[in-house]
């Protein structure tokens, strides 16, 4: 399963999205690293990329939970810490690029489908009211 952006993906916030459809694109990145054989060699460099920009996501979203003060951080916070260590032991302890890709594109895109249709779209929400802005939510969402 490999996730391609939709407009109903939409969690309210530019930023947020932006990063949303980078990650998606890491992915899809990795994904096409199993179609080629000889592409295999980028996936190890793909995976670093991957985290990298988790990493910078998830202490974007723990900035605005910190900003808003919102009662869901802490739960938050530990599916992030969750599905970090989990791709960072999968990083370390795969030794091929075929074992890598298959793990990876097995886990990463359901969590991320399900954590951005659920605990994303709460916190951009919940930000979205604190700071008086209209949130601007899809209302249906294929997940």
């Amino acid at each position: 399963m490999v996730l391609s952006w939709t407009d109903d993906m939409s969690v309210g916030d530019e930023l947020v999205d932006h990063q949303h459809r980078e990650i998606l694109s890491l992915i899809a990145r990795l994904s096409s690293c199993a179609k080629k054989p000889a592409a295999q060699d980028e996936a190890f460099p793909a995976m670093t990329a991957l985290l990298a920009c988790l990493d910078e996501h998830f202490a974007e979203e723990e900035r605005q939970m910190l900003d808003v003060r919102y009662a869901g951080a802490d739960e938050h916070r530990r599916e992030h810490d969750a599905m970090t260590r989990t791709l960072r032991t999968l990083r370390a302890s795969v030794r091929t690029p075929a074992d890598l890709i298959h793990a990876t594109i097995t886990i990463l895109p359901r969590w991320v489908a399900s954590h951005q249709a659920s605990l994303d779209r709460e916190l951009c929400h919940h930000a979205a009211l604190r700071l008086g802005v209209t949130p601007r939510l899809r209302t249906a969402s294929r997940f």
